[in-house]
């Protein structure tokens, strides 16, 4: 299958770059969790901060 994508090639060359590739998408996933974890982490940063200053102004109103 593989030789039908790439053509007739040396199958030392084929596997080289096919290991190439195959790092390539690795690293551009890991790229994608970390961003997705960061961004994840600043939402819940972020709500707790709404949280905390509703019940900040709500200990004001009472008052």
């Amino acid at each position: 299958m593989s030789t039908s994508i790439a053509g007739r090639v040396a199958r030392a060359m084929l596997s080289r770059y096919t290991h190439v590739r195959v790092e390539a998408k690795r690293r551009a996933l890991d790229e994608i969790a970390e961003r997705q974890c960061a961004a994840e982490e600043k939402r819940k940063e972020d709500a707790q901060r709404q949280e905390q200053a509703a019940a900040s102004q709500l200990v004001v109103a009472v008052q």
